[in-house]
């Protein structure tokens, strides 16, 4: 009988240090790590190849319910196939366990659809808080621009500008700067849509 582990991101940018090493905490001998975000199971090749490993007897581990799964039908899905196997999931933070032993509880199958239905709650909870967040700093910051923030205009990136402006060309100002001729054109727009803006403010 073998303990799996199953860690996702959320977002691309986060970690999974976190999540492998409560798995690991627990008892999970092989941690199966997704690293991208996914919102349904296509893509999921690290979830199919758990799936396919599991035997009767066997655990899986996962850190929180939205973990394993974004909407209560993958969730369904899912739990239902490893319970089919003969295998049982927990749901750590959740502390929920849906076991293989029980695969006709009505009382195991009420629960998950619950679980799923608070998971899929908090979710458009913090979607809406973002976008309201987002309307508000659009509304009260003029400056407010969605997205990746712009890298800071360095005094040197401002010496790099200045040359462009002076007349000379792209391979003339990548030779003095060493800053590549595409960041020089973004540094060029930058400052451009920079003053731009001042401009419209200042009206």
């Amino acid at each position: 009988m073998a303990i799996y582990g199953y860690a996702r991101v959320s977002t691309l940018g986060q970690e999974l240090k976190e999540q492998k090493s409560l798995l690991k905490k627990n008892g999970a001998e092989i941690i199966f790590a997704e690293k991208m975000s996914a919102t349904n199971r296509s893509g999921r090749n690290e979830l199919k190849k758990l799936l396919d490993l599991l035997k009767p007897g066997d655990t899986v581990l996962v850190k929180k319910i939205d973990r394993l799964a974004r909407s209560i039908r993958d969730l369904r899905m899912i739990v239902d196939e490893i319970i089919e196997k003969g295998s049982s999931v927990i749901f750590i933070d959740d502390k929920m366990e849906f076991n293989g032993a029980e695969k006709s509880s009505p009382l195991q199958t009420m629960m998950l659809n619950m679980l799923g239905s608070f998971a899929e709650f908090e979710r458009d909870l913090i979607v809406t808080r973002t976008q309201e967040g987002k309307a508000y700093a659009k509304k009260t910051n003029k400056s407010y621009r969605e997205g990746r923030p712009k890298a800071k205009l360095t005094t040197r990136k401002m010496e790099a500008y200045d040359k462009l402006m002076s007349g000379k060309s792209y391979k003339e100002v990548a030779k003095d700067t060493e800053f590549s001729k595409s960041t020089l054109q973004r540094i060029k727009r930058q400052v451009q849509e920079e003053r731009q803006r001042e401009q419209e403010d200042g009206k």
